[in-house]
């Protein structure tokens, strides 16, 4: 009896076997399914600069749609994955979570953008552990020598392109030269690496341009009193005024501002003055603010990666969102372009080496200009194109960005002429 189960079970296992022998192959154990390429994204989805993460949603959802969730890679889809960490608006935030996304989640290559606040941490992490890091919207003068850049050696793994401080100055000189002042210039430069960047590297071309500075002096944010910047702006008969701030304390300025009776002819906002939402709540005192434009849906730029135009980015965004589209929206959207063109050039996807040399090698054309980071004007780093713009009235609108100045650009169209603040 033992014997006949024996031999019975001998002839059950040589049938599966068989069966299995001449049963199809599943594609997997054949050929394995190729591995899915991970991209992290630090983003400053809460706190003060959160402003700046405005359109990561509506772009996610369009890179989705757009993809597929896929790249056509060589021939090949290759899944992808987005990892997005908040940074909370807090440097040493950025560089923790950009630590996570490099030794946890094992990223293939980062994105970072939003001020010098978010990118430079998340830079100097990827610079440290050998990751190939893709960012924008951080001036290049503070991101490169704010982290201590060699213009002589550059960095090995990291990338930014976006304007520098010493254009946005020239555009900004450009528009405030067609405003009637006494050229006087009131600034407010906090204790960062925008403030401390632009206290350095502007003083020269604005005195060269027959202004003078008013400068109080650096300051640690957050700040809520700014009574002695005011004051010494009045004692001095500034009529133009230059800050690099966070909303909240550009907001606790200008209110203090116009309770003091001070009334500038020129006021350009930085970090601030880019963003409707940063504009609206002042209502008729929002009019003719200036700012530096990176991107508009004027540009004249397109999508590698959807093929839109830049208004009709800007026109899907307005639809989507029932929001006004801002600046950010462009190289927002341009982050993703370049990060994919680096993975399709990258010879080897398992290798972050060759990743980084895909990306020291770009040479793209994206919805924000061309991106070439040899083309400098530092290492490691590509200049986009900036004009001037105003906030005015608008039928659609509270306020709209108008082009008032394209002196840096000229491919820009102009919407208006610069005004004085009434």
């Amino acid at each position: 009896m033992r014997k006949t189960g024996a031999v019975k079970r001998r002839s059950v296992l040589k049938g599966m076997a068989a069966a299995a022998a001449t049963a199809p192959m599943p594609l997997g154990a054949a050929f394995a399914a190729p591995r899915t390429l991970k991209i992290g994204l630090v983003a400053p989805q809460t706190g003060p600069i959160s402003l700046f993460s405005e359109h990561i949603p509506f772009v996610l959802e369009q890179v989705k749609r757009a993809t597929g969730g896929n790249l056509d890679i060589g021939g090949t889809k290759r899944p992808f994955e987005i990892v997005v960490k908040d940074s909370q608006s807090n440097p040493n935030r950025a560089a923790e979570v950009a630590s996570e996304l490099i030794l946890r989640d094992k990223i293939d290559i980062m994105c970072a953008f939003a001020t010098p606040e978010t990118v430079n941490p998340v830079s100097d992490q990827c610079e440290l552990n050998g990751v190939p890091c893709v960012s924008n919207d951080a001036p290049l003068e503070p991101w490169f020598f704010g982290r201590h850049g060699d213009p002589k050696k550059g960095f090995e793994w990291t990338y930014n392109y976006f304007f520098s401080a010493d254009a946005v100055i020239r555009a900004m000189l450009a528009l405030w030269n067609k405003v009637p002042t006494n050229k006087k210039l009131g600034v407010l430069w906090p204790n960062d690496d925008d403030g401390n960047a632009f206290s350095k590297v502007m003083p020269p071309p604005i005195k060269e341009a027959g202004f003078s500075i008013i400068d109080p002096g650096r300051f640690d944010l957050p700040a809520n009193n700014f009574d002695a910047q005011i004051a010494a702006f009045k004692a001095a008969g500034a009529e133009g005024v230059f800050t690099v701030t966070p909303a909240a304390e550009f907001t606790v300025f200008w209110n203090a501002c116009a309770q003091q009776g001070y009334k500038p002819k020129i006021v350009t906002p930085g970090k601030v003055g880019e963003f409707p939402p940063g504009v609206y709540p002042y209502g008729d005192r929002g009019i003719n603010i200036s700012i530096e434009v990176w991107w508009s849906r004027h540009h004249p730029f397109s999508s590698g990666m959807t093929g839109q135009s830049s208004a009709e980015l800007a026109d899907e965004y307005e639809k989507a969102s029932g929001r006004q589209a801002s600046m950010g929206l462009g190289f927002r959207h341009a982050l993703f372009e370049t990060a994919f063109d680096t993975l399709r050039r990258a010879k080897d996807l398992d290798k972050r080496e060759s990743i980084r040399d895909a990306l020291r090698d770009m040479d793209y054309k994206s919805i924000v200009g061309p991106v070439n980071f040899k083309k400098g004007p530092f290492p490691n780093t590509s200049l986009t194109p900036v004009v001037g713009g105003q906030w005015r009235k608008s039928a659609k609108w509270p306020l709209e960005l108008v082009i008032v100045d394209n002196t840096l650009a000229p491919m820009v169209p102009l919407g208006g002429q610069p005004e004085a603040m009434s």
